[in-house]
């Protein structure tokens, strides 16, 4: 389950075991680390747990790594929304013909990311440690409604869709208080990442159209009528 502890536990590994590669003798020096973590891992509510869990690897990561001892060095990158959250039928949110579905109300703004671009931007972070040693990128690529994006799914795809709450508030609120607090503080306080900024690291990041045009089809294959 998605919580404070699993999330540290499951990053302080990694993290061990790169400090335990380091002073092999038989291993070559890890010479930079890019974390991919989440936007605003330490300024969510308290009661967003898999945040926290994160922001707790970061911290433990810059504990570990930044010793005299250690030479390795570090960076964060912390993404917003994915886009691909959208089409997530291992979640039980497929994109279907003609239907959007997200957890937000549908005139809430939020600040979305497509994976493509984390590995973009996670890229540029690898392969300039100089400039990057130390530093945490709060990563977005766009922002939009629900109903923003499912007039950019009917656009792109050429079909009118409609939009849908993928679950009643309620129903988040009894069985799911993690991503419960994390969609209401999504709507209110929401990501601080700019978007302005994030495009200097990665200048063609996607927003909603683009991420649609790049996907073309529906989950069941069938395409787009305009792709």
């Amino acid at each position: 389950s998605r919580t404070r502890e699993t999330e540290t536990k499951l990053g302080s590994c990694v993290i061990d075991a790169i400090v335990k590669a380091n002073q092999a003798d038989e291993c070559q020096t890890i010479e930079h680390v890019v974390y991919s973590s989440v936007g605003d891992a330490d300024n969510a509510p308290k009661e967003v747990g898999h945040f926290w869990g994160k922001a707790g690897v970061e911290k433990y990561m810059a504990s570990q790594f930044d010793t005299d001892d250690c030479t390795t060095t570090w960076s964060v990158i912390r993404p917003v929304a994915f886009f691909e959250n959208l089409d997530d039928a291992a979640n039980f949110n497929p994109l279907t013909k003609g239907t959007l579905k997200f957890l937000t109300y549908p005139d809430k703004k939020s600040k979305f990311i497509a994976c493509e671009d984390i590995g973009k931007g996670s890229a540029v972070l690898l392969t300039d440690p100089k400039e990057y040693a130390g530093k945490i990128i709060e990563a977005a690529g766009a922002e939009h409604t629900a109903l923003e994006l499912t007039a950019a799914l009917s656009d792109v795809s050429g079909t009118v869709c409609k939009y849908a709450m993928a679950m009643p508030r309620f129903v988040l609120w009894l069985l799911m208080g993690d991503l419960f607090h994390m969609i209401t503080w999504m709507e209110t306080e929401g990501y601080s990442a700019s978007i302005e900024e994030f495009k200097k690291l990665v200048p063609d990041a996607q927003d909603a159209k683009a991420f649609f045009e790049s996907k073309g089809q529906w989950v069941n294959g069938e395409k787009f009528v305009s792709s």
